[in-house]
């Protein structure tokens, strides 16, 4: 009996000595602070973006310019700092006017589209020295003005292609998730532009089908400067260029 007895004692001290060390194994949880940062030039989405890389709770509200943040107060105070650097008159959204020009390359020595502005001649000797096309013509203008921070959506059928004795529409989709000035205020940075064409195909007389064409990619582009953001192949003999201008209002 008296050996039973000892067990048990043994038995309830183990029991309890691994209750304390699994109690000691959970770490306290960090005391957290919450405070409202009212923001005066910097947009609120943007500063939230760069602010997940803390390890706290933010959450924005575009209406009043404003984010509510919990962290640790070491987390905070570092907060604080970011914020108070990055909400400076510079951080501004500023007003941006973009112009992108749908080109066509044929081998034909007649131009496919319209004809190409003057203020175009430059980009078309460039590319006439680097692809063997015969001539190039205008399919189609996106013009818009947007502000830094905002994305970005057009959509125009106002271009056309000659397919057999028919005249056919061109759809063209282009979409942008965001758009801001790099440091210099001249250069414009687009990130991840994403643009779409629907495009006739001839399948015989006057039948036709479509092809779904399209661009994906980052930039920047200096205020003025015409860039040739990509090409896309339409046929064996055709091939669509797209080019993007950006001026900073």
């Amino acid at each position: 009996m008296k050996r039973m007895w000892i067990a048990l004692v043994l038995a309830a001290s183990v029991s309890l000595a691994a209750q304390d060390t699994k109690k000691g194994d959970t770490a306290p949880k960090k005391p957290q602070v919450q405070r409202l940062f009212i923001l005066k030039y910097a947009d609120p989405g943007q500063l939230m973006g760069l602010l997940q890389v803390f390890d706290a709770s933010v959450r924005q509200n575009a209406e009043i310019h404003a984010l509510a943040i919990e962290a640790s107060p070491e987390a905070m105070r570092a907060i604080e700092d970011a914020i108070q650097r990055l909400d400076v008159p510079s951080a501004l959204p500023k007003n941006i006017e973009m112009t992108v020009f749908l080109l066509v390359a044929t081998d034909s020595a007649t131009p496919a589209g319209s004809a190409v502005p003057k203020d175009l001649d430059d980009v078309v000797t460039q590319l006439k020295n680097t692809f063997p096309f015969k001539s190039y013509g205008l399919l189609d203008v996106l013009a818009f003005h947007t502000r830094t921070g905002q994305r970005v959506s057009s959509t125009s059928s106002g271009g056309s292609l000659q397919v057999g004795s028919r005249q056919v529409s061109v759809i063209s989709s282009l979409r942008i998730d965001s758009i801001s000035v790099q440091s210099d205020g001249s250069t414009v940075r687009v990130d991840r532009m994403n643009s779409s064409f629907r495009v006739p195909v001839p399948t015989g007389g006057d039948q036709i089908s479509y092809q779904d064409l399209g661009i994906q990619t980052d930039l920047d582009i200096k205020e003025g400067q015409k860039v040739v953001v990509g090409r896309v192949g339409m046929s064996h003999d055709q091939a669509l260029f797209l080019v993007m201008m950006a001026k900073v209002l």
